[in-house]
Parts: structure tokens; C-alpha cells; sequence
């Protein structure tokens, strides 16, 4: 057997879950057992021949599908000091109903991948296994343990675009819309405005009117030669009383 299956398991919880719930990824473990050929991996309730927790990168979701990679380090929790071959890895979650029931099951088959023993000044050794798992979108996805997995370059490209990037965006349109209703600001394009108004206004009046007095207008960009009575709003151009 070499593949992954939802378990019967993990399907059932699959399909307790709404918009709006919350699912409890509890561990993930690696193991070397090998599926005995009469037993449907569907029906596991845990790993042929665990061996150990692993860790892994922090769920990702998009629309309706949550990914995430397991990882199984030779240093984790200090090591298991002795040579070992993974042939098996499997998550776990928490079942409102049933407590702790194993999701999701993989199994290398025939092509178990080694990991040698970690020593203090021997090289750190990773090994990677991708998970995709189902759930209704919406669906509050949370770790029972810490993300403690190496990000890769497209780990974090990933994670951006999909977390970070729409909580960024949120609250720089929420700025944006602050900005937009700021009755202060672009204050000089609002003065650019009003004087091209007022030019406009005798333009039409030289064109359009009968003015057979001096016709004469005054702005208040400054005070020179003025004498007003009122408070001058440099900001405006205005005077107000």
C-alpha cells in the first residue's frame, strides 16, 4: 500500500463541521509499520507501529481546503537516539463526540525514508509530508501543539498570501475608507479645486453675463492688504465668524 486516506474517522468529523467551527488538530506522528495487506487503511484508529510525535507548518486554508506539511526532525524533543525508518504518518484530531480519532493516514509502502540517530554535533535530518484535509469553509482551524516545522520559501509565500495578505488589505481599506470620508483631507487638492471653480465662475461671467459693473472676487490664501473681521482658516481659505 503506498498512499493517504481520510479515515472513516476523519470523515465523520468532516462532516460535523460548519461555517464558523472549530477543528482541533491535536498531533501528528510518524510511525514504521506497514498496512497488512486484509486491513483497509480507512478503518485505522491509529498508526500501525508509532514511534514518534512530529511537528508541523501551520495550516493553511483556502476555500475549502486546509494544507499543512508534517515533519518529523531527528533533533525533535531530543531525539529518539537511535536510527529509525518512517514509513508511516498520520494526524489526529479532536472529535466533539469521540475524543482524539486519527484523520488522516499515509504510508510510504515499499519505500520507507531513513533518519539517522540525532548526535550533538551530527547534521539535523528532515524529513516532509504534505496533508490536505476537507472542511467547510469558515472552519477555525487550531493546533494542539506548536508549528515548529522549517518554513520554506514557498511555506511563507503561501501562508502570506493566504493570512497575512487579506488581514493586510482589511485594514488598509479600513484606512482607506477613514481617509475618504476625512473632510480635512487632500486639503491642497480641495483648494486647487475651489480656485479652479472660482476662474471657472469668471470665465462664464465675461462670456455669459451682462456685467456692466466692476465685477471683483477676493480668496483668502492670505492676509495682505486685507482688513477682515472674523478668524482666517489658513487650512480653508476662509474667514469664519
Amino acid at each position: 500500500m503506498f498512499g493517504f486516506k481520510i479515515t472513516t474517522k476523519g470523515l465523520a468529523l468532516e462532516a460535523k463541521l460548519h461555517s464558523g467551527a472549530k477543528l482541533e488538530i491535536t498531533r501528528v506522528m510518524i510511525g514504521d509499520g506497514k498496512v497488512p495487506e486484509e486491513t483497509n487503511p480507512a478503518d485505522l484508529t491509529n498508526l500501525i507501529s508509532p514511534i514518534a510525535q512530529a511537528t508541523s507548518t501551520k495550516p493553511v486554508t483556502v476555500g475549502t481546503t486546509t494544507s499543512f506539511v508534517v515533519e518529523y526532525r531527528n533533533d525533535l524533543n531530543g531525539g529518539l537516539g537511535r536510527d529509525i525508518h518512517i514509513n508511516e504518518y498520520g494526524v489526529f484530531a479532536n472529535d466533539p463526540d469521540d475524543g482524539e480519532v486519527l484523520i488522516y493516514y499515509a504510508n510510504l509502502g515499499d519505500y520507507p525514508e531513513p533518519v539517522k540517530a540525532y548526535t550533538k554535533n551530527g547534521p539535523v535530518v528532515s524529513r516532509r509530508y504534505p496533508v490536505s484535509l476537507t472542511v467547510a469553509e469558515g472552519t477555525e482551524i487550531v493546533l494542539g501543539y506548536v508549528a515548529a516545522a522549517y518554513m520554506t520559501a514557498d511555506d511563507l509565500e503561501l501562508y502570506l498570501e493566504s493570512s497575512a495578505l487579506p488581514e493586510f488589505m482589511e485594514q488598509a481599506q479600513g484606512l482607506i475608507d477613514a481617509h475618504n470620508k476625512d473632510a480635512q483631507a487632500h486639503q491642497d487638492m480641495r483648494n486647487s479645486t475651489k480656485d479652479l471653480d472660482a476662474r471657472v465662475q469668471r470665465v462664464e461671467d465675461m462670456v455669459m453675463n451682462d456685467i456692466t459693473k466692476n465685477a471683483w472676487s477676493v480668496d483668502f490664501d492670505d492676509l495682505e492688504g486685507l482688513e477682515v473681521t472674523g478668524v482666517w482658516n489658513r487650512t480653508l481659505n476662509r474667514i469664519e465668524f
